[in-house]
């Protein structure tokens, strides 16, 4: 027997429908802010991942799926969505159409890390991308749509913000952290003064105890911001208020991708018996156009992972709708097969969810698979009821049954 690769999962025929309402709710969110769907490919040349996502983070440095083609190019499997959703922009040229540009994901992604429940080496990604707009609007929309995506589910997680400041801020700061943590970095992980080196503020994002200890006696952002880089944080607070965002400052976020500038965001569960409690994240980075090639852009945007999603909503006890159950069984005892076939096609033209006997079971047989399935109306065919021209309906939800002509059952007209 051929087990499934360590790192990845199935979903199975009777959790799809949890899938299908994530992707129902996904699609709904982005139609009502105007988002237009994006799919990029699975891969993507490995340049694109090393300029875009940054080489000091973890996942250029120890998580990619990378490989050799025949043609000898290196190519990536995408570790996250918004680098191959940013190669478009520039390739297609659609910086040339009217800002802003709202595009929405829902992708695969790819990374090699040590699996565990929640973080799996093959993850489902919603995300959005906002082109053109360097505004506190564009901020405070894209923290909206990924707060009513989570509030359609009925919870309500805590935002996270902070502010990496402009490019400025960002060189005072990283310089005053390098000023501290040259104090203690011997004693750090090795990550930790690779980080000390290529980007300080990744430090700040370690998971180490030690380090976290020193990490939490580090100068904060705030201590550096210019002005204008205050103000516009003071603004975002100001508006994030007023829509009834749930959320908090936090001068530790840094998130994982060196391609931040400015604002970054992180939804989190303060309930810390659920162990993994970061749902998903983003933030703006506003020069990532640019450093792929492409005109100067500002971008803002996030991405949630499905899996993780769909654990904490179990972990929470909230359960998602099943479909709507088989509308109709259609019992077989006839070799008529035309005639069953033909009912079960005109229901189905009619939007009703129709299962028929395919494997010859008994009427019994039928009818208890038939409540398995949980089918509202069970119709019976058989000789007499094909020469009557009135097929035996059973209400299986109150246990009725009579008789309806065969004119009002491919009507849909079902009840007695």
């Amino acid at each position: 027997m051929i087990n499934i690769p360590k790192g990845v999962q199935d979903v199975l025929p009777q959790d799809s429908y949890k899938w299908k309402k994530v992707q129902q709710v996904a699609y709904d969110i982005a139609n009502k802010y105007n988002l237009k769907e994006i799919k990029t490919p699975i891969f993507e040349h490995t340049e694109l991942f090393l300029r875009g996502v940054g080489s000091s983070t973890d996942i250029v440095n120890k998580e990619m799926y990378t490989f050799l083609d025949k043609g000898e190019r290196s190519l990536t499997l995408k570790p996250e969505g918004t680098a191959g959703v940013v190669r478009s922009f520039i390739e297609n040229s659609m910086y040339n159409e009217p800002l802003p540009i709202k595009m929405f994901y829902i992708t695969n992604c790819f990374r090699y890390e040590k699996p565990q429940r929640g973080r799996l080496r093959q993850h489902t990604q919603f995300g959005c991308e906002i082109f053109g707009a360097d505004t506190v609007q564009a901020d405070v929309e894209a923290i909206l749509i990924a707060t009513n995506f989570y509030r359609s589910f009925g919870i309500n997680p805590v935002a996270y913000i902070n502010n990496l400041g402009c490019a400025e801020c960002r060189k005072k700061y990283a310089q005053a952290l390098k000023n501290y943590f040259a104090k203690y970095i011997n004693t750090m992980c090795p990550d930790c003064q690779k980080r000390f080196e290529t980007n300080p503020l990744r430090i700040l994002d370690c998971k180490v105890e030690d380090c976290k200890k020193i990490v939490a006696n580090a100068p904060k952002i705030g201590d550096v911001l210019c002005d204008d880089c205050k103000n516009n944080f003071n603004k975002l607070q100001e508006l994030l208020k007023s829509a009834n965002v749930n959320f908090k400052v936090n001068n530790m976020l840094v998130r994982g991708l060196d391609y931040y500038t400015n604002l970054v965001f992180e939804f989190v569960d303060e309930d810390k018996k659920l162990g993994q409690n970061a749902l998903g994240g983003g933030g703006r980075y506003n020069n990532l156009v640019e450093e792929l090639g492409g005109k100067s852009t500002p971008v803002v945007g996030f991405g949630i992972g499905i899996e993780r999603l769909l654990l904490y909503l179990e972990d929470k006890g909230i359960e998602i709708e099943k479909d709507n159950n088989v509308d109709v069984y259609i019992a077989s005892l006839t070799d008529n097969l035309s005639y069953v076939i033909n009912v079960a096609e005109t229901l189905r033209k009619l939007g009703l969810k129709v299962e028929m006997d395919i494997v010859n079971r008994s009427l019994k047989a039928q009818f208890k698979y038939a409540n398995k399935l949980e089918a509202k109306y069970v119709i019976t065919i058989g000789e007499n009821e094909i020469l009557s021209k009135k097929l035996s309906v059973k209400n299986m939800q109150d246990g009725n049954q009579y008789e309806v002509s065969v004119e009002e059952v491919l009507k849909g007209n079902l009840n007695g």
